[in-house]
């Protein structure tokens, strides 16, 4: 588990990846009509996926939250 927070703090494809799982997720907000969701604010949940991920994993240093 250990490397995995070190991959996703450090990896450029880990980057890579939370911003297309962001863009994604918000894609598929928007295209559920159920939901009744404005597209701007689906975009702005999705595009804050990746900081949220950064900012709670212990080995990114980088927002202010490390061991």
């Amino acid at each position: 588990m250990e490397q995995l927070k070190v991959w996703l703090a450090y990896s450029p494809i880990a980057s890579f990846a939370k911003i297309f799982g962001a863009g994604a997720l918000g894609w598929l907000l928007i295209n559920l009509d159920t939901l009744d969701i404005h597209p701007a604010v689906a975009m702005s949940l999705a595009s804050g996926i990746p900081i949220l991920i950064n900012w709670l994993n212990p080995a990114d240093n980088r927002y202010g939250v490390s061991e």
